[in-house]
């Protein structure tokens, strides 16, 4: 059952819903970084885990399988918080603790798979084999992105509805190409479900918008897909996490060959998850602001406009933003700002340097690095449904 869905602030006193929802995002990440930087700082590694490559795998693995259930643990508040109380449409209790578990359990089988591949190269093949496996597994979540979300949040598939079949033919999409999935939570917009734009995931709500701001939604999405913005997000997240990958490494002296290693490897890819927090959303908002234009020349912006209206409301419904919120926090646009930019009349062409969603991408992505992060940003703390593909424009 679900309760009917709450106003901008409504029952969270004088915080509006999307203020309640970054202020718990921020206690989140900010828990995470902290935990991580002790962690590096006491030198608990060293200290709590093996550092020799002599210790079997077996025994390494057991050790960080029960460090990586920590993580969980760690941010299992923030988690209640923002899936059952920061939230509009609340789910009972027993079904959100059921889709809560089932998502970490699979986070923590990821993780455990991914400290064994890793482990298990870096002891025979060593360093180089070992950033091209991490590179891989970059790669292979990215393709597996539309199953993964729907083994996460059990999502399941629907038939596309007469509008939504009508909306695909005035964007060019080919309805084969549709995957139209139910779930409870509003924030859930799809996207893209692999590397190559072939799937076009959409939740069944978006059912509910008028047939032209249907269209337009869909039209955006194909010409993130046709200019190459979606491919160029997808590789520019792989790069940068694999970027860090390196560079953690350098810095602290660790090798993935050991439980110690891997444990000072998964802090310093939380840190460095928390700089792409920080840098990577001014990459995003720049494609969006192209994203908003192109598909403006083709449908036009009044089209644009309302559907940005609809589809912000069923998500932080935050009309307008302090530039330093918006600059640090969201690489999403507010949509005064969005608007502001049609209104104007900017023809902004996709190209080379727009990246679409690349902020995002690279969280979710971090489910390859062993990083908390991706769960705890304020957009899908607690809401299973949106682990995997995140909220977005």
């Amino acid at each position: 059952m679900t309760s009917p869905s709450l106003s901008a602030g409504e029952g969270f006193g004088p915080l509006s819903y999307a203020r309640s929802r970054l202020y718990l995002g921020i206690s989140g990440v900010g828990t995470a970084v902290v935990a991580a930087a002790c962690l590096l700082f006491f030198d608990i590694p060293a200290t709590g885990f093996s550092t020799s490559v002599e210790q079997s795998l077996g025994r390494s693995l057991f050790a960080l399988g029960i460090f990586f259930a920590m993580a969980p643990a760690l941010l299992f508040i923030f988690d209640l918080l923002g899936g059952a109380w920061f939230i509009r449409r609340k789910s009972d209790a027993p079904v959100w603790m059921f889709s809560w578990v089932r998502g970490v359990a699979l986070q923590w089988g990821v993780w455990m798979l991914v400290a064994a591949t890793l482990m298990a190269t870096a002891r025979t093949a060593g360093p180089l084999a070992t950033v091209g496996i991490f590179a891989a597994v970059q790669l292979l979540l990215a393709l597996a992105r539309g199953r993964l979300a729907q083994i996460v949040a059990a999502l399941p598939v629907v038939v596309p509805s007469p509008v939504l079949l009508q909306a695909a033919e005035r964007a060019g999409i080919e309805a084969r190409r549709l995957l139209v999935v139910d779930t409870t939570d509003e924030g859930f917009v799809g996207g893209w479900s692999s590397i190559a734009p072939r799937t076009l995931v959409i939740p069944r709500r978006w059912e509910l918008l008028p047939v032209d701001v249907l269209a337009a939604q869909l039209v955006r999405r194909q010409v993130v897909a046709t200019s190459g913005a979606h491919v160029r997000g997808v590789f520019a997240a792989i790069a940068w996490n694999t970027l860090g990958f390196v560079l953690v490494q350098q810095w602290l002296g660790a090798t993935p060959a050991t439980a110690a290693g891997l444990v000072s490897i998964m802090a310093g890819m939380t840190l460095w998850a928390f700089l792409g927090v920080l840098l990577l959303p001014t990459v995003s908002r720049a494609a969006v602001y192209a994203a908003d234009s192109a598909a403006a020349a083709t449908v036009g912006a009044a089209a644009v406009k309302a559907s940005i209206e609809r589809l912000d409301a069923w998500q932080d419904d935050e009309p307008t933003r302090p530039p330093t919120v918006e600059r640090v926090f969201h690489p999403v646009p507010s949509r005064t700002n969005r608007i502001a930019a049609l209104g104007e009349g900017r023809r902004t062409a996709l190209g080379w340097r727009h990246a679409h969603n690349v902020a995002r991408q690279a969280l979710w992505l971090g489910w390859g690095t062993f990083s908390p992060i991706s769960r705890a940003v304020h957009c899908n703390v607690g809401r299973p449904a949106l682990w995997v593909m995140l909220p977005g424009d």
